[in-house]
């Protein structure tokens, strides 16, 4: 009988094996609603709670399919407002001439030059090592080399960190399309006080006649490395995620043990990072946590994913609320509120939602093809796109078209393969192998014991 529960058990194991190399199969697929006005495009799919309900917890189940049967590559990004911002972009030059300048000779003057191919600058930097300075420059610009035009009259830069970390060596400039550009500095060095002090003293007889204290002042001129030209560039960048608010059923009842309100929530699996109560109750104050069941085997607790204070206040002119209770994002399809009530009385509870981010999908679409989204298979695994054009598109600032999605469509049950992974990892399966198991053990405890008392029995009539 052991030999028969061993080869059933491999039997399963290869069965599993086998249906595990099978291509997945996606329950559900609904086609992608967008215009083809012929050009290309960057498509924004949004999710809504009928692809939460059925996906896997990663989305690690979700196809974008062409009217020809060929996997789409698309980018899964949670949907959030965009901002541009600036960024600062070398704009490639050299040095092509430096003089003296002035009467005698206290400054110096820069001729820099872009390269051929250069963007236009929009601003100059000094890079020096010196520290302590502060020095006015005068910047023209000009095209041939003889014409020189005044962009900026007197722009300080300076280093104070003597004193504390604060300097500029930085210059913007007006907008122009100048190739060249004169940096004149008209006093390019600074007095300074020697750090050293001379004292010189008189003695006589062991008594101190005189003191005399003496300090040098140095000039220190100024030494530019390099001046480095640069230019702005606009960015385009998320900026923060976008929060929706989720419906969600629920049930209340009162724990008296605890002398606590239990509220059951259920919900579609949409993505959630907080609990929204809408509490009728005036004036509270009441601690609270989140809870979602985590089945370990065949044995299901509760473990508590967030933690947070329920109050209001409304009294005259005082109308202060917090209702919300956050948690790590979660996708799961039950939530339980524990407000630990006391001796208080119950809370009057209005309705319950959840709140969080919305996801979509971001894809490059074929002209004159037309697309479907398949989704809900379990053997699915997490897919690796080349997502790398759709990122330099957002990155470049080129705004998606939304899409929408049509009617869901659920696969025919004689067209879903029959899943032997789910059979055999589900609970009353394993109890049944559990079950049988002990049976068969049992039975050979009890065989082993009746040939250990017929062995007895004969020993001793012997």
């Amino acid at each position: 009988m052991i030999m028969i529960a061993k080869f059933a058990v491999l039997c399963c194991l290869f069965l599993t094996q086998a249906w595990a190399n099978e291509a997945p199969a996606f329950r559900y697929s609904r086609p992608v609603l967008a215009q083809d006005n012929g050009q290309q495009s960057l498509l924004a799919v949004p999710l809504d709670s009928a692809v939460y309900a059925n996906t896997a917890a990663d989305f690690r189940d979700l196809r974008l399919i062409d009217q020809n049967g060929v996997e789409t590559p698309y980018l899964l990004q949670k949907i959030a407002s965009r901002k541009t911002v600036s960024k600062r972009v070398a704009s490639t030059s050299k040095t092509i001439d430096l003089q003296k300048f002035g009467d005698e000779d206290e400054g110096f003057v820069v001729t820099v030059q872009l390269d051929k191919n250069a963007a236009n600058a929009d601003g100059l930097s000094l890079v020096t090592n010196q520290h302590d300075f502060e020095y006015a420059l005068q910047i023209h610009g000009s095209n041939d080399g003889q014409n020189w035009q005044l962009l900026v009259e007197r722009a300080q830069i300076y280093d104070y960190s003597r004193y504390m970390s604060v300097g500029n060596r930085d210059v913007e400039l007006p907008a122009n399309s100048f190739r060249q550009f004169k940096i004149v500095v008209a006093k390019a060095s600074q007095t300074r006080v020697a750090e050293l002090l001379e004292l010189t003293r008189t003695v006589r007889g062991g008594e101190e006649l005189q003191r005399q204290e003496t300090t040098q002042q140095i000039k220190e001129p100024l030494h530019v490395e390099r001046i480095e030209l640069w230019h702005n560039v606009g960015e385009t960048v998320a900026d923060t995620d976008q929060q929706y608010d989720y419906p969600a059923s629920f049930k209340i009842k009162l724990d008296t043990e605890q002398k606590a309100t239990i509220i059951d929530v259920d919900t579609l699996r949409q993505p959630l990072k907080g609990l929204k109560l809408q509490i009728m109750t005036p004036n509270f104050s009441r601690q609270a946590e989140v809870q979602i069941p985590l089945t370990q085997g065949l044995e299901t607790q509760m473990r508590t994913i967030g933690t947070g204070s329920l109050e209001a206040l409304h009294y005259q002119d005082i109308n202060r609320e917090q209702t919300s209770i956050g948690f790590p994002e979660q996708r799961q399809s039950r939530y339980r509120i524990v407000i630990r009530d006391q001796d208080n009385p119950e809370l009057h509870i209005n309705t319950v939602a959840g709140t969080g981010p919305g996801y979509q999908l971001l894809f490059l679409p074929q002209t004159g093809l037309s697309y479907q989204l398949k989704y809900g298979s379990e053997t699915a695994e997490q897919p690796r796109y080349d997502t790398a054009p759709i990122q330099e598109l957002l990155r470049r600032g080129y705004r998606s078209n939304s899409a929408g999605l049509g009617p869901e469509t659920e696969a025919k049950a004689a067209e879903q393969a029959f899943n032997v992974a789910k059979l055999l990892n589900s609970s009353w399966f394993l109890g049944v192998v559990i079950t049988l198991m002990v049976v068969v053990l049992a039975w050979s405890l009890f065989r082993v014991g009746k040939r250990v008392a017929n062995l007895s029995d004969s020993t001793e009539r012997q």
